[in-house]
């Protein structure tokens, strides 16, 4: 009556997308999800640093809305530093690991 678990029943090397090639190494399945991940968040970021710019120069001088933009692009600058500081760390563990993140079938 108990059946096999996934996990048990199949390799992690014959886990991948459509359209994929078949990973290598845990390398090559986790470098596309990091690095696209990694790209969204700064791009997110870089689109809230614009909008709060433009919140900060229609505020006419309004304190409310001055602060809520300065608050707002102090999150978006502190998410661009946190997407780039991202970005440094996975280069360093791709390094001591072994495998780069940018060239996954290498």
């Amino acid at each position: 009556m108990i059946r096999a678990a996934y996990a048990q029943t199949k390799p992690l090397s014959d886990i991948y997308l459509p359209g994929m090639t078949k990973p290598e190494n845990i390398g090559a399945l986790l470098s596309p999800l990091i690095n696209n991940a990694i790209i969204l968040t700064a791009l997110a970021s870089f689109a809230a640093v614009v909008f709060a710019g433009f919140n900060y120069i229609t505020s006419s001088g309004d304190k409310a809305k001055v602060q809520q933009a300065t608050t707002m692009l102090n999150y978006a600058l502190l998410g661009l530093a946190l997407a780039v500081s991202a970005f440094v760390i996975t280069q360093i563990i791709g390094r001591i690991g072994g495998f780069d993140f940018l060239k996954p079938g290498i």
